[in-house]
């Protein structure tokens, strides 16, 4: 028997071992699906990538308190015709000049500078935290809607196939000289009505569907196998003001405006001091010359020096410069503040929310309890010939709404539970687990 090549079997338990460790496409939870979302979406790829960028550029901007080297040099042909009696001159002159600068004091420029590009990173870094966490906000609705969705499909199916029977039934007691035409017909516009609210519901499913193909990349493979992910309601403050103070210390937008501030803050310090101060530096330099000028030899010229450099726009625009910066810095500060309002308003309507769900769901349900036993009783009382037929329809129409109603108040209180901690600045993969 000829044998395997000793490569291929590495290779086979290699990709067992990769596919068994793997999540499945179909991963029904929501604990399983966060991290995937988190690895492999776009957005945070471009983040991550942009945090690097602005890594290597403070790098960049450090570099400025560090010695500048410049060096030149050139070699060619000069001809020289004298007319003072001295012979013509034919050389190869050769030079190189180096020279070294290192920048004493510019009065806070460059190191405004640094401060501007440190702030640039940490926004990128915030940038990054503030979209992963708005990533899983919309990866968690995803599948919250997904799963209601489905259940909304399930009680419309549901009411259908009762209005068919009780189209039936009526249908059989025309046949018999016991029923009205008209109350055969009504079922049957009722039974229209829920078809097309059936149709309305799978539509909205397959929508959800789509959004949670979009952020997962995957389907969410068999609906009755999607499970409902544990809420971390243990995270929840006690009060909103609790929210709001915990909001102001881990929010990444505020940080972000915070951050904007301080930068606005920086530019009118860096532009200052390039407008309005001199530069000071120390020049050490050094040329060496051979057969340059019409003089034949090697020639070697050292200097050092401390110099400065100022210039002042006669029109004194430098002031205006500043001003322009210092109007720059005014807006920062007023969008930090209203950045904060529209926080706290946030914070505060999804807390008051928080609460209208969590009174709505008791009463939302007992609803749905009371509808469904009214049509229940309604149903048998038809049969007997007590109770009309249009009072069963509407039976069925306040079943199917109420159900839908407690399903939708349960899933947005879920859904405000998430929104809380996102505003709170705690929403990671990690919640769900």
């Amino acid at each position: 028997m000829r044998r395997f090549p000793i490569k291929f079997v590495i290779a086979f338990f290699v990709a067992t071992g990769l596919l068994a460790s793997a999540p499945g496409a179909d991963a029904a939870t929501l604990a399983e699906l966060l991290p995937v979302l988190v690895k492999n979406q776009k957005q945070i790829k471009a983040k991550e990538n942009a945090v690097e960028a602005a890594r290597e550029l403070l790098k960049a901007a450090r570099g400025v308190w560090y010695p500048e080297l410049n060096v030149v040099g050139n070699w060619g042909k000069e001809k020289q015709n004298n007319t003072t009696g001295t012979a013509d001159t034919e050389e190869v002159p050769r030079e190189l000049d180096i020279k070294v600068t290192q920048m004493i004091w510019d009065f806070g420029a460059n190191n405004a500078s640094i401060r501007i590009a440190e702030l640039d990173l940490e926004t990128a870094e915030i940038d990054l935290i503030l979209t992963r966490q708005a990533l899983i906000l919309q990866g968690i609705e995803a599948y919250l809607n997904v799963i209601r969705a489905k259940k909304v499909l399930g009680f419309s199916r549901g009411s259908v196939a009762n209005i068919k029977r009780q189209a039936t039934l009526e249908d059989s007691r025309v046949q018999r000289g016991g029923g009205f035409t008209t109350d055969a017909l009504q079922a049957k516009t009722q039974l229209a009505g829920a078809e097309a609210r059936r149709n309305n519901f799978a539509g909205g499913l397959r929508n959800a569907i789509n959004v949670f193909r979009r952020f997962f990349r995957v389907g969410p493979g068999d609906l009755n196998a999607l499970q409902e992910p544990r809420v971390p309601y243990e995270m929840l403050p006690k009060s909103l003001d609790e929210v709001i103070r915990i909001m102001y210390e881990s929010n990444p937008g505020l940080k972000n405006s915070k951050i904007a501030s301080e930068r606005a803050r920086m530019e009118v310090k860096q532009t200052r001091a390039n407008e309005l101060f001199p530069k000071i530096s120390a020049t050490a330099e050094e040329k060496r010359k051979s057969d340059v000028g019409g003089t034949i030899g090697n020639k070697n010229e050292q200097l050092f020096k401390i110099e400065f450099n100022y210039s002042l726009n006669l029109g004194l625009t430098n002031y205006n410069t500043v001003a322009a910066k210092e109007a720059d810095l005014r807006v920062a500060i007023e969008g930090e503040v209203d950045t904060r309002h529209a926080f706290e308003q946030q914070a505060q309507d999804n807390w008051s929310n928080l609460k209208r769900d969590k009174a709505n769901i008791d009463f939302l349900k007992n609803q749905a309890n009371i509808a469904a036993e009214f049509l229940e009783l309604a149903r048998r009382e038809r049969q007997l010939g007590n109770r009309s037929l249009i009072d069963v329809l509407a039976g069925e129409t306040a079943l199917i709404n109420a159900n839908s109603d407690a399903t939708a108040a349960e899933t947005d209180l879920m859904i405000n539970v998430f929104k809380i901690l996102n505003i709170m600045g705690k929403l990671e993969a990690a919640v769900v687990k």
